[in-house]
């Protein structure tokens, strides 16, 4: 399934392992590095099917880079999963993305998040949080999410994803020219049905 994974991964590569074991495991999964994107930059991901977000929990969020570039990207009807590292876990992570996703009418499928050592702040003092997260059993569970998502959602999501190639190429060939127009047509359509 055609995959792009949007991810930023800022302190000790926490998400990045998650994100290269799925892209290692799958030739189809493209990887888009959101730091590396210029500031006024969103990518297109109108040709994948399924579209990931991964970052680090930062501040009780998603990286903000990675949600403003989300919230450009995303368009209606695309199919959404999540990846996160915390340095310690809560209910609330998450619910950001789910904002965004409702907003651009996109669907948010799953999240999986694991924990990832964090040195932020006080944290450092001791060595930080989650010291040695990832583990190797962790980085494998990504990787089963991501699997295990595209066999329970894969046909469906292709299916929606044909229907609505189908409907952006209709309306790509249709010239609308505004809402005054669009209210002409109608208008006569409507006109000429009544008076044949």
């Amino acid at each position: 399934m055609k995959t792009a994974i949007l991810y930023v991964s800022k302190h000790h590569g926490n998400t990045k392992r998650l994100v290269d074991a799925i892209a290692a495991a799958h030739d189809d999964v493209d990887l888009i590095d959101v730091t590396a994107l210029g500031k006024d930059e969103t990518p297109d991901l109108s040709d994948y099917r399924l579209i990931g977000l991964a970052s680090g929990i930062y501040y009780s969020e998603f990286d903000r880079a990675l949600t403003r570039v989300a919230a450009n990207a995303l368009t209606q009807g695309d199919m959404v999963f999540a990846l996160m590292t915390y340095g310690s876990q809560n209910k609330w992570y998450g619910k950001d993305l789910d904002s965004i996703c409702r907003m651009k009418q996109a669907v948010l499928l799953r999240i999986y998040g694991c924990p990832g050592w964090d040195t932020w702040g006080p944290f450092k003092i001791g060595g930080g949080v989650a010291k040695g997260h990832p583990t190797d059993e962790e980085v494998q569970g990504a990787l089963a999410f991501y699997d295990q998502l595209v066999e329970d959602y894969g046909e469906p999501i292709e299916v929606e994803f044909q229907k609505r190639a189908k409907r952006r190429a209709q309306e790509a060939q249709i010239h609308r020219g505004g809402l005054l127009m669009l209210i002409k047509r109608t208008v006569n359509k409507i006109f000429n049905k009544f008076t044949r």
